[in-house]
């Protein structure tokens, strides 16, 4: 994926700035006061880098729980097809941009003080607050979908860790074995990352004598199945199957221990699965209050938090947000314009 470069970004912002106008002086950036960002992906990073670069006198500074999230790192080809496309500005360049950073995770907000508190115990106070939480798995009351059995299942929905994890469960996999993608109910965060992830399993079943893959889609998007099938080779067709949730795709139970998925249409028992969760914002949104009852957090065209109109939210945890990393680059120019 092509990476923006600073001088890219800002350019980009200055074709939008005429956008400022309508924006409003509320929540203008001044001289001197501080711009607290909590989340140091794509759009954290990057709305960071942009504030830095049109408030030279304003402090800017940046916490994230995740070193990792930090650094440039060129890409694993080996688990590429298990995570999602990163684009992050990297710690050298925040700092060389003079961009403060706090390796640490932001636990609650005091609207009231301008304070936020950190896990470390530590307070940072802030004149206008930017935060990219993300996405989180929501609890969807199935039983049996424990702790245990996401470790033994894991979603490698942009976790390197589990995308490895998966890895070893596919190399592992046995001749005839059963392999199951299961997409969580409601809309889909990534339609196009469930339609990717689906033909990247079954390029390793595949490579299986008569395995099968079997993705249970819960989602409401009726056109998934129609986009992967289409494409699947005739030779493989009789080895995968797509089962909507008009069909009976809904999971209702597992037991990971013995590889059992009950479903509407009747049970299933897999060698390897590939357990995607139902996403929400990120804690720290709903701890702040920016989310409402579906999770995530509404906000107006600027990111300015419909809740509360003194945040900013970045990113994947909006409500209309695109949720790809174009989106989040996008959340973060819209932010800079609104604090210009």
């Amino acid at each position: 994926m092509q990476r923006l470069s600073r001088r890219q970004f800002t350019l980009g912002l200055a074709a939008t700035s005429t956008l400022a106008a309508v924006v409003g002086s509320s929540m203008a950036l001044r001289s001197g006061q501080r711009a607290l960002i909590v989340g140091g992906g794509p759009a954290g990073a990057e709305a960071a880098l942009a504030l830095k670069s049109l408030h030279p006198a304003a402090s800017v500074l940046l916490v994230e729980r995740d070193p990792r999230r930090l650094v440039r790192e060129h890409g694993d080809t080996t688990t590429s097809a298990f995570v999602r496309p990163r684009l992050e500005a990297g710690l050298a360049n925040l700092k060389a941009a003079g961009v403060d950073v706090v390796l640490d995770d932001v636990t609650g907000i005091d609207w009231r003080a301008g304070r936020a508190e950190l896990f470390s115990g530590r307070g940072l106070a802030f004149d206008r607050l930017l935060l990219a939480p993300g996405t989180a798995p929501r609890d969807e009351g199935i039983p049996g979908l424990d702790a245990v059995a996401r470790h033994a299942w894991p979603a490698a929905w942009g976790s390197e860790r589990e995308a490895r994890r998966l890895l070893v469960q596919l190399h592992r996999l046995k001749t005839g074995g059963q392999v199951v993608l299961r997409l969580p109910e409601g809309e889909l965060v990534h339609p196009a990352a469930a339609v990717s992830r689906a033909f990247a399993l079954m390029a390793h079943v595949s490579r299986r004598p008569g395995a099968r893959l079997t993705v249970l889609d819960g989602s409401t998007d009726p056109h998934l199945s129609d986009r992967f099938m289409a494409a699947v080779p005739a030779s493989l067709s009789h080895r995968v199957e797509w089962i909507a949730a008009g069909s009976g795709g809904r999971v209702r139970s597992v037991d990971a221990a013995a590889g059992l998925i009950e479903t509407e249409a009747g049970s299933i028992r897999a060698d390897v699965v590939n357990f995607v969760p139902a996403l929400e914002a990120g804690t720290i949104a709903r701890t702040a209050g920016l989310a409402d009852a579906s999770g995530w957090c509404p906000c107006d065209a600027q990111g300015r938090s419909v809740l509360r109109a003194e945040a900013l939210v970045l990113g994947d945890a909006q409500r209309s947000a695109l949720r790809t990393v174009a989106g989040a680059l996008q959340s973060a120019r819209n932010a800079a314009v609104a604090l210009a």
